[in-house]
């Protein structure tokens, strides 16, 4: 299996292969005078990560800078395996986020809650990266990689309070990190990813309509790869967001039954796929994976935001 594609000019996508699934989370190597990785993910996937690098042409020691979209431990887990390896690595990641990765103990924590027994099988460990390597980003700077690479920072919250994408406006690609959620390109459907404690639908919308005024060419997902239709795909993340708001809350306000509540939301959810609803292999294979973060991930995120008093929009 190719796990590596070259999506742009300069720009690699290295699928992850995270649990052993295709196309579910991507890294990008990102050529300038420097090497950036954007979104290395978790220990878990590190090994396979810089074999891909090699097979594209570089040594790990080749690569200057991480950057992270957050710090999640399914994007970020790696980084501290990382620089421990190799010393000379800089890390960036929005000034919310760092303190977390200089310091992992709640992000560990928070994994373990989780995930309980298999929280290390499915991440590996946590480390510290070392306070001298790491660089906090604020919105609106610049990350210079040389040839003409320059990465803007946008500070995209929603997903989690720290969450940044990235803009290349001369090649005109976005690296979205999960701002936009995420990306099934083998049935091209977008969908919300809104988890606890800190989805703000809000700042999440807000930030949608931030990167919708950019002149974009190419939108990249770290879940997963490459949009057919970048433009199309912004407005559908948009409108999800918003939908999905209105029948949490409208379920929240008929019943105190999270399970009624999460099963309304995987019916808005299923609508998505309906379009394949003819190939019931491919169908119940999304449906599964809808359902499930209707109830883990998507619909208590929702839910604790209106229970904080978040708005409906």
């Amino acid at each position: 299996m190719n796990l590596i594609e070259k999506v742009d000019r300069g720009i690699y996508a290295i699928d992850q292969m995270w649990t052993g699934n295709p196309k579910f989370s991507s890294c990008y190597l990102i050529e300038g005078d420097k090497i950036a990785l954007f979104d290395t993910g978790p220990t878990t996937v590190i090994d396979r990560v810089l074999d891909s690098v090699k097979k594209i042409g570089y040594s790990p020691g080749d690569i200057s800078y991480l950057i992270f979209s957050h710090i999640h431990v399914d994007h970020a887990g790696g980084a501290g395996s990382l620089c421990k390896n190799y010393p000379h690595l800089k890390v960036f990641a929005h000034e919310k986020g760092v303190p977390h990765l200089a310091n992992p103990e709640r992000l560990y924590k928070s994994m373990k809650r989780v995930f309980g027994d298999n929280a290390e099988k499915l991440y590996g460990n946590v480390i510290p990266v070392p306070e001298d390597q790491l660089h906090p980003l604020k919105d609106g700077e610049i990350i210079d990689l040389g040839k003409d690479r320059k990465l803007e920072v946008f500070h995209t919250p929603g997903h989690a309070s720290h969450h940044l994408s990235l803009y290349d406006e001369k090649n005109k690609v976005l690296f979205a990190g999960e701002a936009l959620g995420l990306y099934f390109p083998e049935v091209n459907v977008c969908f919300p990813s809104t988890p606890p404690p800190e989805f703000d639908l809000v700042s999440a919308v807000n930030s949608v309509n931030r990167l919708e005024q950019l002149d974009i060419i190419k939108l990249l997902y770290t879940h997963f790869g490459s949009a057919r239709d970048p433009h199309s795909a912004i407005q559908r993340a948009k409108e999800m967001l918003i939908d999905w708001g209105r029948v949490i809350n409208e379920a929240m306000n008929e019943s105190n039954d999270k399970s009624y509540i999460f099963e309304r939301l995987s019916e808005e959810a299923l609508k998505c796929i309906n379009h394949i609803k003819n190939d019931t292999e491919k169908y119940n294979k999304y449906k599964e994976l809808i359902e499930y973060r209707s109830t883990f991930t998507c619909g208590p995120g929702y839910v604790r935001y209106f229970k904080k008093g978040g708005q409906v929009l």
